[in-house]
């Protein structure tokens, strides 16, 4: 009989791998579309022709600052619900004891 943890795993399993492969179709989808606008689109219309493009923050370093936001936040919530189960002893830890503050 499988109990609960595997049919969660493989379930997670699922939606991990259809989503990598969403994303795989995206990228390529937006990669052939950047490919040929940029090919039929005039030089004065390109993006290093708009002034004050390069006063904009750069795009990789906001999304390394979100997705840097994010972990600590999920970090957060994880530990958060670790004290959670400590203080009610399901973990087999002391109720008085959090997680993060072991010996």
């Amino acid at each position: 009989m499988t109990d609960a943890k595997e049919i969660t795993e493989a379930v997670q399993e699922q939606v991990l791998s259809a989503l990598k492969v969403g994303q795989t179709a995206i990228v390529e989808g937006v990669r052939t579309w950047t490919d040929t606008v940029g090919n039929i689109t005039p030089e004065s219309m390109k993006t290093e022709a708009i002034p004050g493009l390069d006063a904009l923050p750069d795009p990789k370093e906001l999304m390394d600052v979100s997705f840097g936001f994010a972990e600590a936040l999920l970090n957060t919530q994880k530990e958060f619900a670790q004290n959670l189960l400590a203080a009610v002893g399901t973990n087999g830890s002391s109720a008085n004891e959090p997680v993060g503050k072991k010996s």
